[in-house]
């Protein structure tokens, strides 16, 4: 099938800020038992997306915090911080809503996937190997955060 390009353009993708700590077992967890543990990491995920109007550019800022709660699990805890930098086509024809709509679910979508595979990159040479950002729902984070934005305007 031939790719048809979006008319949302990513430009760049870069980290502005990461942590990494390793949390020893307290007892004498095997690799395995800790390895286990990951799946109940908590994460927290947000992110906002911006416009340069001058530039006619868009910016979304997203950040992930893995395991950096009040009670750390042993493993790994990890925080990323990117930017991603979006133009659409200058022969595009998207009215303002429509590139929002872009913006919200194509290109937080880009963005998080830009994050998962630094992360997976980044912790490949750490003692448990690589770390895999779990698969988002995107439908309700994205629901969550207009929610708490329309809370925060009113």
């Amino acid at each position: 099938m031939k790719l048809i390009e979006s008319e949302l353009v990513l430009e760049d993708f870069f980290i502005v800020k990461s942590n990494y700590a390793f949390n020893e077992p307290e007892n004498n967890n095997n690799i395995n038992n800790i390895k286990n543990l990951i799946k109940d990491y908590h994460i927290d995920i947000d992110f906002i997306v911006k416009d340069i109007e001058e530039e006619d550019k868009y910016i979304i800022f997203i950040k992930v915090d893995i395991n950096n709660q009040d009670e750390i699990l042993p493993g790994y805890s990890l925080f990323a911080e990117g930017v991603a930098i979006f133009s659409f086509d200058p022969d595009s024809k998207l009215n303002e809503t429509e590139k929002s709509d872009f913006l919200w679910v194509s290109g937080v979508s880009i963005s998080i996937n830009s994050l998962r595979s630094f992360i997976s990159t980044f912790t490949s040479y750490f003692p448990l190997g690589k770390y895999n950002l779990p698969s988002v729902d995107l439908t309700t984070l994205l629901n969550t955060k207009r929610k708490a934005l329309n809370k925060k305007k009113s």
